[in-house]
């Protein structure tokens, strides 16, 4: 009987992390991804990586976001290196992260008010946040002035006026809690792909009751 080498066991446990080439259909969706890219479509997340952000611009690509391991990070850079030339001549990984372990989510949690011109831009920010981001917000309310009565409950008192003068001027607000940890990435995207007014983030919280999860 053949023995399972040690260097065999490292290898099913780097896949079992999900820092391997993806095969198979992975593989095609990869592909079908970044078909999808070089013709110009940045709107879909990569199929394994989530809330990874492309930008074309007089064939540079631009790839930002957070991974979760330096081997995905150099798998991701291996991807876009073997498109060069196809409608893409220069790249840009400068915002393209790794995680850090130092953060520990759980403790803090931060509000996020973003300003939008109506109700209709305001929900498309919101469906666009939670399909795009890796961590999924704990909260995400749109408030428009029929229902600014909702704010009390959203937002610290000291912020609820630059929300009504928002609300006064027709517009609408995406509120978002997210996880102190996210909250960086979070805003990055309210403010790169959204285009909202402006965007504030409320000074971190403690989650009540004590640490989440």
């Amino acid at each position: 009987m053949r023995r399972t080498t040690p260097r065999a066991q490292k290898h099913d446990r780097s896949r079992a992390r999900g820092e391997h080439a993806p095969a198979g259909a992975g593989a095609q969706q990869v592909d079908a991804w970044w078909a999808s890219v070089l013709a110009g479509d940045v709107s879909e997340p990569h199929p394994v990586y989530g809330g990874l952000r492309a930008h074309i611009d007089a064939g540079r690509l631009r790839l930002s976001g957070e991974l979760d391991s330096e081997n995905q990070r150099h798998q991701l850079m291996r991807e876009a290196r073997g498109r060069i030339g196809r409608g893409i001549d220069t790249l840009d990984f400068s915002r393209l992260t790794v995680a850090s372990k130092k953060e520990r989510p759980g403790i803090l949690h931060q509000t996020l008010m973003s300003a939008f011109p109506s109700v209709a831009v305001s929900e498309f920010a919101r469906a666009f946040v939670l399909k795009h981001s890796r961590v999924p917000p704990l909260q995400a309310e749109v408030v428009d002035s029929a229902h600014a009565d909702r704010l009390a409950a959203l937002l610290p008192e000291e912020f609820i006026r630059d929300a009504d003068k928002a609300l006064e001027k027709g517009g609408a607000l995406l509120i978002l809690r997210v996880d102190e940890t996210n909250a960086f990435r979070m805003r990055e995207l309210l403010e790169e792909e959204t285009r909202s007014d402006w965007t504030i983030a409320v000074p971190p919280q403690l989650y009540q009751g004590g640490r989440q999860g």
